[in-house]
């Protein structure tokens, strides 16, 4: 209940603020786990996602948004769970695998930051793990505008699809895996064009 308020609350608000556009979300699959990746211009777009997409995204976020007490409780009651950027932490990776297990969709920012514009090279490989090793479709979303008053945001969603990783070798498998993400998000974005509705 409390999710769905916010997410009403803050699609009012979206509407208000920007110009917002998306196509191809008939692709987000109707139920079973996915790997949502999407590039990352702001932190508005989590709420985009979250307001465009036709189920719950449980996001990873740094840890530090969790400090203070109250913003914490609001983001695990958003299905928010903090993540370590600067190592790895098992206990995230074992918290975002349950929430494939259980059928969820899994929302990630392969680039780990925010960047004006997405590049194939600054893939992590955090998406492509999961994906992996809970052997889950990737839905790749691409984000297109500046987040500046009444100011166009075009947004894409892509079909899901399953990583080509058969190297062998896992530190290979998420390097092939990771690009691959990031060549369908770059796709995406390359083709909206903010000088149009899409």
């Amino acid at each position: 209940m409390f999710y769905m308020i916010v997410r009403w609350v803050v699609n009012v608000v979206l509407k208000v603020l920007f110009d917002i556009e998306s196509q191809g979300f008939e692709n987000f699959p109707q139920s079973g786990p996915a790997v949502l990746c999407c590039n990352h211009m702001s932190w508005w777009d989590p709420c985009v996602l979250g307001c465009l997409a036709p189920r719950p995204i449980y996001f990873m976020a740094k840890r530090e948004l969790f400090e203070n007490k109250l913003f914490a409780w609001v983001l695990r009651n958003l299905h928010a769970f903090p993540v370590n950027r600067e190592k790895v932490d098992i206990g995230t990776v074992r918290k975002g695998l349950a929430v494939l297990e259980e059928g969820n969709i899994l929302g990630m920012f392969p680039e780990g930051t925010r960047r004006k514009s997405p590049e194939i090279s600054q893939a992590h490989a955090g998406a492509a793990l999961f994906a992996i090793k809970a052997q889950v479709p990737v839905i790749p979303v691409a984000i297109k505008g500046t987040y500046s008053f009444r100011n166009k945001i075009r947004v894409a969603c892509g079909e899901p699809f399953y990583l080509d990783c058969n190297t062998g070798k896992l530190s290979s498998d998420l390097k092939q895996g990771s690009e691959q993400i990031m060549g369908a998000i770059v796709g995406l974005w390359n083709g909206l064009d903010l000088d149009e509705a899409v």
